[in-house]
């Protein structure tokens, strides 16, 4: 972990319940201060599914171009997919959280478009990324989020994802990555501007 010098307990305390929640269901968690570290753990990532390049959603791209641009020189090709289909059983996907709740390990994604979700929910990989003050104790704390995202014109989609996608049939057989990502990370990031 970077950047520790830069929190307050608080904060890392919350990273650390987080963590304790969501690793032992098979996801990663990384912290990290920059997008140049950013985009090194990302590179990191890819090359373990040996993955040179990933759909991003749109949301990411215009949160954290700094982040794309050092993804780029890092040599990782990045592309916004115009339908799911484009993000289907791609080997990695980035997308951005809106929070992510310590108590339960979860991340919040409020993608607008169905390519955009597509990144998150239909890749074999994905990486969410979230910028670490987005970080909240409880799930109290993202009411308000909730209420924006179903306020809006059009109405709105929101997931809570908490790991890989598990499924267990009749005869209680757990199966990981059946119905959305194999393999999970979230990656806290201080400063994504």
């Amino acid at each position: 972990m970077t950047g520790i010098a830069a929190h307050t307990q608080t904060t890392l305390d919350l990273i650390a319940t987080f963590r304790e929640k969501v690793e032992p269901l098979g996801a990663v968690v990384d912290h990290v201060r920059s997008t140049t570290e950013a985009a090194l753990v990302i590179a990191a990532a890819a090359e373990s599914v040996a993955a040179y390049a990933a759909v991003v959603s749109a949301e990411l791209i215009a949160a954290a171009p700094g982040l794309i641009a050092a993804l780029g020189d890092a040599g990782i090709e990045t592309s916004v997919p115009v339908d799911a289909a484009e993000a289907l059983d791609r080997p990695l996907g980035l997308s951005l959280a809106r929070r992510a709740v310590a108590e339960t390990g979860s991340v919040l994604l409020a993608e607008p478009d169905l390519p955009d979700r597509a990144t998150a929910l239909v890749t074999e990989f994905n990486l969410t990324v979230c910028q670490t003050s987005d970080l909240v104790a409880s799930l109290d704390d993202i009411v308000a989020d909730l209420l924006a995202v179903a306020s809006q014109p059009r109405g709105g989609y929101a997931t809570l994802v908490t790991g890989p996608s598990r499924t267990a049939d009749i005869e209680m057989s757990l199966t990981v990555g059946v119905q959305g990502p194999k393999r999970v990370a979230v990656l806290f990031v201080d400063d994504l501007g």
